[in-house]
């Protein structure tokens, strides 16, 4: 049985817990908290990145190396795309949320609002920094709105692990209420679709401790 360690509210966890039910991959899931890496998954383990997948005894630490493991293992049913030309795409707008919507937005957002408190010194959410992230969210989601415009899904016809990782990205920031769905109706249509997915669903179920979501959090219709 394959061991997924993972943080609920880490967008690189979400995204491999989604990929996995695409996938129809059976795991196992354990909560490593961010703050708190107490978990030696291996002889060899030095970080504790989160979120690590231990598949038949292989060690993989991170989303894109459990990503391309498993793409390579259980080729059935890929879900970066079946040209290369597809992946191609999948991959740039994976790297842009994964990359640059993370470190402008989602980073700060989930750690001064939940992270932070756990920290040594224990201080007080900065709520400039927050400020900025929410704002530096608009052109990501702009972004989305022009795609779909154009497609039916973000890197093409059809989902796939861009859609994965945008709305993986986006999932943290909503479950804080940091997500102003009426300025993005299209952006809130591509999400909608995305929520009705069974491999959604455990994502919509997630609760942080003493942090209760948004109160139109799991709802499919908001």
């Amino acid at each position: 049985m394959r061991i997924l360690y993972h943080y609920p509210l880490c967008a690189f966890c979400r995204i491999i817990r989604i990929y996995l039910h695409e996938k129809s991959l059976e795991y196992e899931a354990i909560q490593e908290m961010p703050w708190k890496r107490n978990n030696k998954f291996s002889e060899f383990h030095m970080r504790s990145d989160i979120p690590a997948l231990v598949d038949d005894a292989t060690l993989l630490e991170g989303w894109y190396a459990i990503v391309e493991h498993l793409e390579q293992t259980h080729r059935a049913h890929s879900i970066l795309g079946s040209s290369q030309k597809e992946k191609a795409e999948a991959r740039r707008i994976m790297a842009m949320f994964n990359g640059m919507f993370f470190c402008e937005v989602g980073k700060d957002v989930v750690f001064e609002k939940v992270i932070k408190k756990h920290t040594e010194n224990k201080s007080s959410p900065d709520s400039s920094k927050i400020r900025n992230s929410i704002a530096a969210m608009k052109q990501y989601m702009n972004y989305i709105t022009w795609q779909m415009d154009r497609r039916n899904w973000l890197a093409g016809n059809d989902f796939s692990l861009a859609d994965i990782a945008a709305a993986a990205q986006i999932s943290c920031i909503d479950y804080l209420g940091s997500v102003k769905w009426d300025e993005y109706p299209q952006v809130k249509c591509w999400y909608v679709r995305i929520k009705s997915r069974p491999s959604f669903r455990s994502i919509l179920g997630d609760r942080i401790p003493g942090i209760a979501p948004v109160s139109y959090y799991s709802e499919l219709d908001f």
